[in-house]
């Protein structure tokens, strides 16, 4: 069981990559073009384009937490993008271990598609 400091610490690396990811989409990035994480529901004038569920398992040769949490944060991302929208709430990570290594993280999204600005 994590305390709660790790489970900050994951909370805070899965923002950091969300904004990355942001930034990243502003360069022409393949992951989540055009998809801005935001920490609530972004307004009024944004409709719901429902939730997708961003998932990565670590394979044979085993992978680091933050690796699953990438993979799995840019999963959610794309599945945004291709569903037309423009932000997305991310839920925290859920990280699952086997044998005390990672092995899987899961995270889910609720996705709008927002009005440009000034429209």
């Amino acid at each position: 069981m994590r305390d709660r400091g790790t489970s900050n610490r994951l909370l805070a690396g899965v923002f950091c990559l969300c904004l990355g990811a942001a930034c990243a989409a502003d360069t022409g990035n393949v992951r989540g073009p055009g998809v801005i994480p935001v920490p609530g529901v972004p307004g009024p004038r944004c409709e719901s384009q429902g939730t997708v569920i961003g998932q990565s398992r670590s394979g044979a040769f085993g992978a680091t937490a933050d690796q699953l949490i990438q993979e799995a944060t840019t999963q959610a991302l794309n599945e945004a993008a291709a569903r037309g929208a423009t932000h997305i709430m991310l839920s925290p990570v859920k990280l699952e271990t086997r044998d005390g290594a990672p092995s899987q993280a899961t995270l889910t999204g609720a996705t709008f598609r927002c009005p440009p600005p000034g429209q």
